[in-house]
């Protein structure tokens, strides 16, 4: 098979990937169960029989029944971004395995990042859904215990900033969601991957709360979606910096 056609081949899977993702990202969140969006209400003190709730906003969107959502214009944007991480991910070579894979994970952090944006609320299964995600890159570490390591060390630091964030602001400062989708990331990623793209995440995150303050849009005191901040980190790791540690050192 030529050069020529082999990229063909691998642009159009990216692109058919694209459109079934793209689309799939808005039909997926909008039919998603309501009850995967309950959680413990922070206002109402948490014990045995503190029951679980629904977020205000996804109640008042299904009573409506208008989307959680809506197809336009997210469905184009999720279809552009879709294309233009798979199209780069032909192009740039390595295995289309690989490819798929990326595509799958980013979906799956995206249906993450845009339920924390609405509700601050991300449902466990994505966390599976993962795990799960974690099995497709097995191969592409020569350590069978790449993985877990980097879960221990996802987990390890997000633990650190929790317990920082008691002691000396005396509330979290990362919250149970977050901590499970940096052990995720790190059972994908490994040790330096989810170091990279837990500073990314930060980054990231610091901007966007200081672009708000500085606005005048939000205060010091809220507590804003991180999950969004880390959609970009992972895109940009899982684009351009997969196993970055191999050209400067060998673990």
């Amino acid at each position: 098979m030529s050069y020529n056609i082999e990229i063909a081949i691998r642009i159009g899977i990216a692109i058919l990937f694209a459109v079934v993702l793209g689309n799939g990202s808005v039909v997926a969140f909008n039919r998603m169960p309501a009850k995967w969006f309950e959680d413990y209400d922070d206002k109402t003190p948490l014990d045995e029989d503190a029951p679980k709730v629904l977020p205000p906003k996804l109640i008042e969107a299904d009573n409506a029944g208008r989307q959680r959502i809506p197809s336009t214009p997210w469905k184009y944007a999720f279809v552009s971004y879709f294309a233009i991480c798979g199209i780069y991910l032909a192009i740039r070579g390595g295995s289309i395995s690989y490819e798929i894979a990326t595509l799958c994970t980013l979906f799956i952090v995206l249906e993450m990042a845009i339920s924390d944006q609405l509700y601050q609320v991300v449902p466990d299964q994505f966390s599976w859904a993962l795990i799960a995600m974690a099995i497709g890159f097995t191969d592409y570490y020569d350590k069978w215990w790449e993985q877990p390591a980097g879960a221990f060390i996802g987990l390890g630091i997000s633990l650190v900033i929790l317990v920082l964030g008691h002691l000396l602001f005396k509330t979290g400062s990362i919250g149970g969601a977050d901590i499970k989708f940096f052990t995720c990331m790190g059972l994908i990623t490994g040790r330096t991957g989810v170091v990279i793209i837990f500073i990314l995440t930060t980054l990231f995150f610091a901007l966007y709360s200081g672009i708000r303050i500085a606005s005048g849009h939000g205060s010091i005191k809220d507590k804003n979606a991180m999950l969004p901040a880390g959609l970009v980190a992972v895109t940009i790791y899982m684009l351009f910096l997969w196993n970055i540690s191999e050209l400067f050192f060998k673990l």
